[in-house]
This record gives C-alpha cells, structure tokens and sequence, in this order.
C-alpha cells in the first residue's frame, strides 16, 4: 500500500488528507465513494517523504457529519390502482337494454339502405328494359 496525498472539496472548504491506497486510481475511487463523485479537488499525489503529516482520510471521515456521505435517491413510488366497483344488477340489466336499443337502431338502419339500394336497382332494370 502506498500513501497518497488528495484535496477534497468538504462543504466548500478544500481538505488536504492522506490515505493508504494501491494505486492512484484507487485512492480517488475511495474518496469519490465516501464523500461522493466529484469530491477531489486534484488528483491523488503520491506521498514519497513522511515529514509532513497530513490527517489520515479516516480521521476526516470520522469527523465529518452524516450529510456529506452521498444519499441514493429514493425510488419514485408507483401510482396505486383504484378498483372499479362492479355494477349492480339493475346497472347491468339498463347498459344491457341500451346496448340492444344500438344495436336495433344500427340493424333498422342497415335495413333501410338495403331496401334503398334493392328499389333503386329495380327501378334501374325497368328502365333498361324499357329501352
């Protein structure tokens, strides 16, 4: 494990920390996890020399209040289905009733077209054969 040096960005303040990572790839994934992508104010350095001491990333972290961790968003909630109450009886026996009376006055119709058409092409074979 090696010792980086990275600059967080902490509620509007800039931190300098140290942390234990492999690489600095992996230090900047550990800071990102903790304090949320976007955090890291430049890119992990490695420390060569321990003469100077920066706080450890978990001392920071310790310290920190709970509204710098990252909070997942919450799931939207799904819109609830309201049941459609059955129909009574007498609502069923009255949409039941219209619906003939449709369908009576549709077949009324149809039959009066085809009556038109039977007229009008018997009128037109009596004109043909009157020529």
């Amino acid at each position: 494990m090696k010792k980086y040096l990275v600059t967080l960005r902490l509620r509007g303040q800039l931190v300098k920390t140290a942390l234990f990572a492999e690489s600095a790839t992996h230090a900047r994934l550990i800071c990102e996890f903790q304090f949320g992508i976007g955090c890291l104010s430049t890119a992990p350095t490695l420390i060569s020399n321990e003469s100077q001491d920066y706080p450890l990333l978990d001392d920071i972290a310790a310290g920190s209040p709970p509204s710098i961790k990252p909070q997942a968003p919450k799931p939207p909630k799904p819109k609830t289905i309201t049941p459609i109450k059955p129909p009574t009886p007498d609502q069923l026996r009255i949409k039941q009733l219209q619906a003939n009376v449709d369908r009576q006055r549709d077949a009324l119709q149809r039959e009066r077209e085809s009556q038109k058409r039977r007229r009008e092409a018997e009128q037109r074979r009596r004109e043909l054969s009157g020529f």
